[in-house]
């Protein structure tokens, strides 16, 4: 299994109604693209790494071929154009072995 993780930070001054509504188009969007398993969202406590990145993303894919057809897919290209580029002001996206 490959975790997909991704932790994301808003521009300055958007409040917690836009990540509320950045989870929800993740749930939207993602949970349905062929091979997404597991997909968990949320907002960090607060602490540490989760005050700069308070947003996190995470998934798991069998192998690399489906992450790699996730990564293609059009819904998930949709998402990232679409609801994440316009909001974020920076993200972080790691893969490992799980």
């Amino acid at each position: 299994m490959i975790c997909h993780v991704v932790l994301i930070r808003l521009k300055n001054g958007l409040g917690e109604a836009k990540g509320a509504e950045l989870l929800e188009q993740a749930r939207k969007l993602l949970a349905p693209i062929p091979g997404v398993h597991n997909l968990r969202l949320g907002r960090g406590l607060g602490k540490k790494a989760e005050v700069e990145y308070p947003y996190a993303l995470v998934m798991e894919f069998e192998d690399e071929s489906a992450l790699q057809g996730y990564q293609v897919h059009p819904d998930h290209q949709r998402f990232v154009r679409e609801v994440v580029d316009p909001i974020q002001d920076d993200k972080k996206v790691f893969d490992y072995w799980c």
